[in-house]
């Protein structure tokens, strides 16, 4: 960073911005959470070549492809342990780390709770619509008692898993919703 033209340089909506257009349901919140991170990286005038999106599998891994950032789209339910390497080997980079409800507290959730132990720095971002989106209506570790899906169709039988509640009992080192 001693090139003085990088020091001197504001980083706008634009330069954050991947020149392909998002490709998600009509209303979808991943909409506003890719936006507000722009937003944030602007704010903080964080440099795209010093920031990197990981995710993991689900509609939450398509913001690495959004922004103009490097990227790393991992398998699923493994973009916290990706992440933390990263993060080790290059703590001078911004992390932020994509996930969906199914990504992070099924396939993953065992990464989750070591993540949060290891609090290495990172941004870790949930996206909880309480279903598998992606994969069309499957129940997910949010899904709502009694909602039938395609994997249960005459609803699901397990009360939902309170993401807020679960990182608070872990000892998050801070934790903020967007919704109840």
């Amino acid at each position: 960073m001693s090139n003085p033209e990088i020091l001197e340089r504001k980083i706008t909506m634009k330069d954050v911005k991947a020149s392909s257009d998002p490709r998600w349901c009509t209303g979808c919140g991943d909409y506003t959470i890719l936006v507000g991170l722009r937003q944030f990286m602007v704010k903080n005038q964080l440099l795209p070549e010093d920031t990197v999106n990981v995710s993991g599998i689900g509609c939450s891994g398509r913001i690495p492809h959004y922004m103009n950032t490097y990227g790393i789209h991992s398998v699923h339910g493994r973009a916290i342990p990706v992440a933390t390497g990263l993060k080790l080997a290059r703590p001078d980079l911004n992390i932020f780390i994509h996930s969906g409800d199914g990504d992070a507290l099924s396939i993953g959730g065992n990464h989750l709770i070591h993540g949060i132990k290891n609090n290495t720095n990172c941004v870790f971002m949930m996206f909880d619509n309480q279903i598998y989106g992606l994969t069309k209506n499957q129940t997910s570790p949010t899904s709502k008692k009694g909602l039938p899906t395609m994997t249960a169709p005459e609803g699901s039988q397990l009360d939902p898993i309170n993401p807020i509640q679960f990182v608070l009992g872990l000892n998050c080192s801070f934790v903020a919703s967007t919704a109840e």
